[in-house]
This record gives structure tokens, C-alpha cells and sequence, in this order.
């Protein structure tokens, strides 16, 4: 009974131990091949980037970048949003995909914000998530990167690379940021992040991947892997 114990609780440790490895392997070879690793939204404060979030969904981060280079001149405060007329600010944002749906996502968001949080954008994951329009992932994006603070960010490329790489099993987005926030070193989440962002765009590719190409192919066990 006692010998079966031990084995048990030396199982369980191998399991935890592997991951924590593998996590630092993993970012010590993507910091060599992404040492320009960072979002790729432009902003300079906690609103611009939430609106640029909010914008992005399902939307490339490039033609995101060319609206609000206009778009944040015009409007510099989250009372600006809130008081702009909904087909002026459709407008604005008019090249991006679901831009009315979005408009008054933006529009609805920035009323509360003036409304509750007296025009500044929370600092909190509670009170982000309470917002329209804002969910997990771009609550954590915010104050990883407006704040921060070390949060994961689950978006489609941590979320595909995470599963290849076996750091978790699931595929809802919550599960994986409370997989990830438990094995990757507290100061380097927000860094994690954006180099599996990166690996994801240039060399993990969601339909063929670069897997000779791969700096992490020997802590891979992606089933799928390419050869040429």
C-alpha cells in the first residue's frame, strides 16, 4: 500500500516537473528567434489599447493599426466614445470587419467606463470583464500590456501552440490561461505570450507548420509535424 503511494505521488511530480521544464527551454530558444517579440496593436495608454482589442477580434492586427492612427486623434477620452454619434463612429472604423457591431461595443464600453469608473479604464480583471464587449482574454491583454501586470492571454497562437506543445489538454481558452498561469514563471507570462505569438505568425503555421524550420521541434509532440 505504501509502496503504491509513493509511486503515485513520484508520477504526479514527473508530470508537473516536465512542463516547467519544457516552459523554460521554450522561452530561452524563442528569445534567440523573436527578441522582437511584443503585441502588435499600437498604443499608448490603458484605452487605446482596449479599444484596439475590441477592434481586433477577428481582425488583423495591421489594418487595425492604420484606423486608430486617426481614430485615437479623434477621440483621446473614454467620454469622447461615450458622446459620439454611433454612425460617426462607424464610420471611423468602417474598413474593419462587424464594424457596427463593434462600434457599439466601443460606444457601450466607454459609457460605463464614464459612468462607473469615472472615465478611467479599471485595472482589475472583475471590473474589465464586467465592461461590454470584454471578456478574458482581452481583460488579461490590457493588463499584461496597458498595466503590467503578468497575465496569460489566451489568443488563437498561444492557444494552438500551447495544445501542440502539450502544455495543456483543453481547448476552452479559460482552462488553458489557468493551465499556463500554472506552469509558466510568474515574471515571464506576459513575455510567454508574445513569443508564441510570434512563433505562431512566422513558423508555427495553423495549416502547415515550419517544423524544420522549429527552434522547439524536440519539445514538440504535435502528431502533424512537416518534414519539408
Amino acid at each position: 500500500m505504501f509502496s503504491g503511494k509513493t509511486k503515485m505521488a513520484a508520477t504526479n511530480k514527473s508530470k508537473v516537473t516536465r512542463p516547467i521544464t519544457n516552459i523554460k527551454k521554450i522561452i530561452d530558444r524563442l528569445e534567440k528567434v523573436h527578441p522582437d517579440a511584443k503585441l502588435d496593436l499600437d498604443f499608448t495608454h490603458s484605452l487605446e489599447l482596449l479599444m484596439a482589442l475590441i477592434l481586433a477580434a477577428q481582425a488583423r492586427d495591421d489594418l487595425v493599426n492604420q484606423v486608430t492612427v486617426k481614430l485615437f486623434k479623434t477621440y483621446r477620452t473614454a467620454e469622447d466614445y461615450a458622446r459620439a454619434p454611433l454612425p460617426a463612429l462607424q464610420e471611423q472604423i468602417r474598413k474593419i470587419n462587424f464594424y457596427r457591431n463593434k462600434a457599439k461595443s466601443i460606444h457601450n464600453c466607454c459609457s460605463e467606463i464614464v459612468t462607473r469608473f469615472g472615465g478611467n479604464v479599471p485595472d482589475n480583471l472583475d471590473d474589465l470583464i464586467s465592461l461590454p464587449g470584454v471578456g478574458r482574454k482581452t481583460a488579461n491583454l490590457v493588463l499584461g500590456n496597458a498595466f503590467g501586470r503578468q497575465t496569460i492571454g489566451v489568443d488563437t497562437h498561444v492557444m494552438r501552440l500551447s495544445q501542440r506543445l502539450s502544455l495543456t489538454n483543453n481547448t476552452n481558452p479559460d482552462k488553458i490561461e489557468f493551465d499556463l498561469t500554472s506552469i509558466v514563471p510568474e515574471k515571464q507570462r506576459v513575455r510567454f505570450c508574445h513569443l508564441l505569438q510570434y512563433h505562431g505568425r512566422r513558423v508555427c503555421l495553423a495549416k502547415k507548420p515550419r517544423c524544420p524550420q522549429c527552434v522547439i521541434r524536440t519539445l514538440c509532440s504535435y502528431s502533424e509535424k512537416t518534414k519539408g
